[in-house]
């Protein structure tokens, strides 16, 4: 209630004003919770109406050649006498079968936990991954379990296909298979790209490993999002001291999701086998003096300009330690802000030409107009 421009609360008899405002900020947070819970709900109703219409319409679908004006015709059928129909367009229909058609073989869609994260997506995401998947059931299982791991916008997922995130993701050069057991394995080489692209607000030399260890430390949000979801900063530089001699590990990182440290080393040349003895060794003392006994095996990532493919996978075959070998490429991005600024700065670096112009030939006018 209202007045003056003022609430008026009126509260019940004997109730204080800190166990009112206790009161209305837990039955706030309980109306959240429920429209969260009831967003979820209807998403999930959704899908699974797509699912069943995909599936109706794949038992009927006369074919690519004969399916002229199939899909216009049934959208026209269906929203007859339904008032202000939503989702049955010609458009979503043909989603809807592609919807069905690119996860038909997993049974039993909805109830099966291995893909129960099909629900937990809008249907907007899907329209996205369906349209860029072009048929591959890998690529498009991958962004949807990406999404819900990230939690991603769309606008995140569009960014992820463009950067081409599936085909650089589990593909890098890596020695998993060998030392580190199938499901964890599995598991640790989804973790690694076969290549990063890390884009930086300054101008950094790429022959200067220390410099561009810097950057990419003063750039931090970007390189944890380049690295993908789930890491965190550990810290670069960090001591550790083997026989009373002090040794520096370049980068690490701590994978929250699969609780394992991941020791980078960077590299401003083309891989070198000996890059991968120290490694193994900043490895080995990360084990011994930052792991804790409930942590996943740590795992290792050389990250360097380049590399003969056959002389990485001999290096790799010769340790024991479980690490990979990816390309690192720089890349300087200027933030939003800096660009306005300089446009700005620009902007009025002209405006103050002209002004100084203008200035001068009136001062010449005048001096025209007195002799």
């Amino acid at each position: 209630m209202r007045a003056n421009g003022k609430v008026m609360k009126k509260r019940g008899k004997g109730v204080s004003d800190m166990a009112y405002l206790e009161w209305i900020t837990d039955l706030k947070r309980r109306y959240r919770r429920t429209q969260i819970k009831a967003a979820v709900a209807v998403n999930s109703a959704m899908l699974e109406f797509y699912w069943s219409l995909g599936m109706d319409i794949s038992s009927k679908y006369p074919g690519k050649k004969r399916n002229i004006g199939f899909f216009d015709n049934l959208s026209n059928d269906l929203c007859l006498g339904i008032k202000n129909p939503v989702g049955l367009s010609a458009r979503n229909l043909r989603y809807s079968l592609a919807f069905y058609q690119l996860y038909s073989y997993l049974q039993q869609v909805v109830a099966d936990n291995g893909v129960a994260d099909l629900m937990k997506i809008p249907w907007g995401h899907h329209i996205v991954i369906i349209g860029k998947s072009k048929g591959d059931r890998d690529k498009a299982l991958f962004y949807v379990r990406k999404a819900v791991e990230n939690g991603w916008s769309r606008t995140d997922l569009q960014v992820a296909i463009g950067d081409r995130l599936y085909e650089k993701t589990g593909k890098a050069l890596t020695n998993f298979s060998g030392t580190l057991s199938a499901p964890d394995g599995y598991l640790a080489k989804e973790l690694i790209k076969n290549e990063y692209a890390f884009a930086l607000t300054e101008t950094v030399d790429e022959n200067n490993e220390r410099e561009i260890e810097k950057a990419l430390v003063r750039n931090i949000t970007r390189t944890l999002t380049e690295l993908g979801g789930g890491f965190a900063y550990v810290g670069h530089q960090v001591r550790v001291n083997v026989g009373g001699e002090d040794f520096w590990p370049d980068l690490i990182f701590y994978h929250l999701k699969s609780r394992r440290y991941l020791v980078i080393e960077l590299k401003a040349v083309n891989f070198k086998p000996e890059h991968i003895g120290q490694l193994g060794f900043y490895m080995v003392a990360v084990d011994r003096q930052l792991k804790n006994a409930w942590d996943a095996p740590t795992v290792g990532l050389v990250l360097c300009r380049d590399g003969n493919r056959t002389v990485v996978e001999y290096a790799l075959s010769v340790t024991d330690k479980p690490m990979g070998v990816a390309k690192c490429r720089l890349t300087q991005k200027t933030p939003r802000e800096l660009s306005s600024m300089k446009r700005a700065v620009a902007r009025l670096g002209t405006i103050v030409d002209e002004t100084i112009a203008d200035v001068a030939r009136q001062s010449t006018k005048r001096k025209g107009g007195g002799k």
